[in-house]
């Protein structure tokens, strides 16, 4: 029951998170060790490098050491965000998360922007913390903002940052420094729920709820503030209607037939592909990935007008610049395609075998089967240039891992509908 934590601990947790994200931040700007220990000519793990040809576009590529920054970023924290996210739920990667905790800055200063109301009876003034309105354009289409965002940064890690630290830097603080700004200009979980571009893959592998999430129907990472007499207490603002912090699987009922949702879901889906997929149409081979070649690479936004793609063993004359964005977005759409094509299939299945398969369940079923299929094919990328400079017992170790505990979530999920959570929300307020 990781919302039990008692929030004096869980604020101690993401002071010590912080500070571990900020010291590598900060290795990034000034960083005179590790890239002495990461020079190519060097034999010893765990920073082994090949010293064979990995051919780029039909050439040797000539790489450089590098900070481990980069490659703690790339290989350890992201990947480690999305096992957490589909193990352990929502309710733990919130109260954790060193971004969320930064934007909640202004808050625990007491500077956030207050709006100016008039009572009607007594027509004098008062005022209130900011919030965002549900009517307007950002409170109804904020899902499509975010995924945005997500894919700009996605393509940006190709252009410009996947191997040049300072320019990563420079958008991890920029980053810090949007999210305090909403945090003063907006109360509550503003930045997580209206902003952050991480917010979209929170909700594909968070919910309806991680594989060892607590039970829906109670308060799981809802905001909350310690008293001085130690006792916690609700800091909730109603930032949003039926907030994932509040109850993760309710939120995802009722966002279930929201048109936003498909295409953030499917949409994700072919954005990972795309992303992965784009390191072999780039260098023409897949030993430029796994290899890590990539993080090593001299000069990275030199190279955005360069040609972006390699086939057949001839580079295409379209710049790294249009290529990128052109490839994630291609897969994107395609994604959304099939995804929306694979439910009409279903609602005719459903009515040609009398199945009666509500729109609801047609829609959760094909959303589990995608998160199962997306959360092991980034796996099979994400972190892997580390992963393969270990023993291989503990390779296939951590794949059977991956690929058993996602098996389970797997299982708990799929039977998951409406229904039986009203019931189960039903007996819980019964019994209670």
């Amino acid at each position: 029951m990781l919302f039990r934590i008692p929030e004096r601990w869980m604020h101690w947790v993401r002071c010590l998170l912080t500070f571990a994200w900020l010291v590598i931040i900060a290795s990034l700007l000034y960083d005179p060790l590790t890239h002495v220990q990461t020079k190519l000519n060097q034999t010893s793990p765990p920073v082994q490098l090949a010293n064979s040809c990995i051919h780029v576009q039909g050439k040797c590529f000539s790489g450089r050491s590098y900070s481990l920054g980069t490659t703690l970023m790339w290989g350890v924290i992201i990947p480690a965000s999305i096992f957490v996210l589909l193990v352990f739920g929502h309710e733990l990667w919130r109260r954790i998360c060193p971004l969320s905790f930064l934007s909640q800055i202004p808050r625990g200063l007491g500077w956030q922007r207050q709006s100016q109301w008039k009572r009607s009876k007594t027509g004098k003034q008062h005022y209130k913390l900011a919030k965002v309105n549900s009517k307007s354009w950002l409170g109804k289409n904020y899902a499509y903002l975010q995924f945005g965002l997500l894919f700009i940064g996605l393509c940006g890690r190709i252009l410009f940052f996947d191997a040049d630290r300072l320019v990563l830097a420079l958008w991890l603080l920029l980053t810090i420094a949007f999210a305090i700004t909403i945090g003063y200009l907006y109360s509550g979980k503003t930045w997580c729920n209206y902003f952050c571009p991480m917010a979209p893959v929170e909700k594909i592998y968070s919910q309806p709820s991680g594989l060892f999430s607590s039970k829906a129907h109670m308060s799981q990472s809802m905001c909350r503030i310690v008293l001085p007499e130690g006792k916690e207490q609700s800091a909730c603002v109603a930032c949003q209607n039926f907030c994932i912090d509040i109850d993760a699987e309710r939120a995802y009922w009722e966002d279930l037939k929201k048109p936003q949702e498909a295409f953030v879901r499917y949409g994700y889906g072919g954005l990972v592909i795309g992303f992965f997929v784009y390191y072999y149409l780039y260098a023409g081979n897949w030993e430029y990935y796994f290899s890590g070649a990539w993080v090593r690479q001299s000069h990275q936004m030199a190279t955005i007008f360069s040609p972006g793609l390699y086939l057949f063993g001839h580079q295409i004359n379209l710049p790294k610049l249009i290529t990128v964005p052109m490839i994630l977005g291609g897969f994107t759409a395609i994604a959304y395609i099939l995804g929306r094509f694979a439910e009409k299939q279903a609602k005719v299945y459903s009515r040609r075998h009398n199945l009666y398969w509500s729109s609801d369940i047609i829609r959760h079923r094909i959303f589990t089967i995608y998160t199962f299929g997306i959360f092991n094919f980034f796996f099979i990328f994400a972190g892997r240039p580390l992963i393969l400079l270990l023993p291989l017992w503990i390779q296939y170790i951590y794949n059977l891992l991956l690929l058993l505990l996602s098996t389970l979530w797997f299982y708990k999920t799929l039977p998951r509908s409406p229904h039986l959570y009203f019931h189960e929300s039903n007996t819980n307020r019964f019994s209670s």
